[in-house]
């Protein structure tokens, strides 16, 4: 009906909000039908199981469980929480990284340009970049693709903050990430700036002990994946993602900010989402 897709679908106030997931879930569906019905050969090897293949094997294992409703929600959730996540944290490293060509020159030559010449980086090797791991924690410090509360509820017995106020059970807390990442006192007093280094051990200012101590206060305050037992699941494989392509990127391209000027917009709605970041490409040599 005309005044419902007025109201519920063209609502000028409804696209304030996050994007439809009508698509995904479309996207989901054909994914799965065109497996199931074997539409998928010309991208699908099954000697390499991926995803879908696992959800299907779940269901014919547990058909109680796992049924083809399912299956298109966990599809949907890999899209929706494996995506965005990884590339807006991709856009946050290489846009804070060209914003300050000495983190950018610092790069480059951290990661040679004959590194992976015959492939994508190996994650095991993107380890041995101390800098290229700093980057990558900074940019997510500064800019995690999560800014809204990640809500819990207060379990039983309430809960006591160090500050002597006491949250009763059954109460809904939450902390932002981004507001979380500006804590003066454990970031320090330029909370507000982009600085690999802190991610670093400084030798001339403090021992090794000492780094060890504060490294691991900035480990319990980053919520870029959430925290405790309810952390993001897919951490691990987004931050492999994340290291891999990165690597990659700087050892093969010649990467410049098309205006070094100019800002980038973002957009909140849970996911941070960035736009107007142009920059030239050349094969580095």
């Amino acid at each position: 009906m005309p005044i419902l897709d007025r109201l519920f679908d063209k609502n000028p106030i409804y696209r304030f909000g996050p994007p439809s997931f009508g698509p995904i879930t479309n996207i989901s569906i054909q994914h799965l039908v065109d497996r199931l019905q074997n539409n998928d050969t010309d991208y699908h090897d099954p000697s390499k199981p991926d995803f879908l293949d696992k959800f299907i094997e779940a269901k014919e294992k547990y058909p109680d469980v796992v049924d083809d409703t399912q299956i298109v929600s966990y599809l949907m959730f890999n899209m929706i929480a494996g995506a965005d996540t990884t590339g807006i944290t991709l856009n946050a490293a290489l846009y804070f990284s060209l914003k300050h060509p000495h983190v950018w020159e610092r790069l480059r030559s951290e990661i040679p340009t004959e590194s992976f010449s015959s492939g994508p980086a190996a994650y095991k090797d993107t380890r041995e970049y101390p800098y290229l791991n700093a980057i990558v924690r900074e940019a997510m410090r500064c800019h995690p693709a999560v800014a809204m509360l990640l809500e819990r509820y207060v379990p039983k017995g309430g809960l006591d903050l160090p500050n002597g106020h006491h949250i009763p059970a059954g109460c809904v807390v939450g902390m932002n990430p981004y507001v979380v990442a500006r804590n003066k006192s454990v970031w320090g007093e330029d909370a507000d700036v982009f600085r690999p280094e802190r991610w670093l051990r400084n030798e001339k200012l403090e021992t090794e002990e000492e780094f060890e101590k504060r490294l691991l206060l900035m480990n319990n305050t980053d919520l870029s994946f959430g925290g405790g037992s309810r952390v993001c699941i897919g951490k691990h494989l987004g931050l492999l993602e994340v290291y891999k392509v990165l690597a990659t990127l700087v050892s093969r391209y010649n990467i410049h900010l098309v205006d070094p000027k100019k800002d980038w917009k973002t957009h909140n709605s849970f996911f941070v989402r960035q736009s107007g970041i142009k920059v030239r490409l050349s094969r580095r040599e």
